[in-house]
């Protein structure tokens, strides 16, 4: 197994028990400093209208006075990072493929030369479910990233487990989980060990329908937009072990 995964595997299985947001920041620090990333952030896309910005943010580690600049500035209202987390459910590189016309949008285009100016040039953002009904995102970002696009699945991974511990660390109330059936398990163990859906149907001598009908419910019943994202909850959920 990569490096990279293997200590994605441990962060998983250490982030439970972080006692604060600086804790959660730091973790991915330490696992992923040496790719480059030096800034992480975990958040909703959009404050409420009853809430100042800044409350919309459940952790990060960002350069000094960046989040200030965000906040008088109203930029989350022109970022186009956070608009396109609301278009996909897929890891994006940030800024790059978040698409905005700098001529069109001056706002967007005056952000991000903004985060050039504090050294965030690079990173990735990975928009999340939120078990509150919010979209959420986390953000991993440096002057430099050097992560292959293969290990992108490892990023998701740490994602979701590191959002979902700092908003826990918020206080909010934990939303009761609906039960998956055996069958949607078994579906969604197969799928975490990287079968297509023909090969699950063939494993579980069962139909690529009915296989996609329970993939459907699984997403459903976890919030999730694609299969991936229903595996990696699950598996952040401990509802099943691959």
């Amino acid at each position: 197994m990569d490096l990279i995964r293997s200590r994605a595997f441990e962060f998983v299985e250490q982030v439970g028990s972080l006692p604060d947001a600086a804790g959660v920041v730091d973790a991915m620090g330490r696992v992923l400093g040496q790719y480059g990333f030096d800034y992480f952030c975990c958040a909703y896309v959009a404050p409420l209208s009853t809430e100042p910005a800044r409350d919309a943010v459940l952790a990060e580690r960002l350069p000094a006075g960046f989040l200030d600049m965000y906040s008088e500035g109203q930029y989350v209202w022109d970022d186009p990072a956070l608009r396109y987390c609301k278009a996909t459910v897929r890891p994006f590189r940030w800024f790059r493929e978040a698409p905005y016309d700098p001529e069109r949008e001056p706002r967007a285009a005056e952000l991000v030369q903004r985060a050039r100016d504090f050294g965030m040039v690079d990173g990735f953002m990975i928009p999340v479910a939120s078990p509150t009904g919010r979209m959420g995102q986390v953000y991993f970002g440096g002057a430099a990233i050097e992560l292959p696009e293969r290990e992108l699945p490892a990023l998701h991974l740490m994602a979701l487990y590191a959002f979902d511990r700092a908003l826990r660390l918020r206080g909010l109330p934990a939303v009761p989980q609906l039960v998956l059936s055996l069958r949607e398990r078994e579906v969604l163990t197969q799928a975490a060990l990287g079968r297509s859906t023909d090969e699950i149907a063939d494993a579980l001598n069962i139909t690529g329908r009915t296989v996609k009908a329970h993939v459907k419910s699984c997403c459903k019943k976890l919030g999730a937009a694609t299969r991936t994202q229903a595996v990696m909850i699950a598996m952040r959920d401990r509802l099943i072990s691959p």
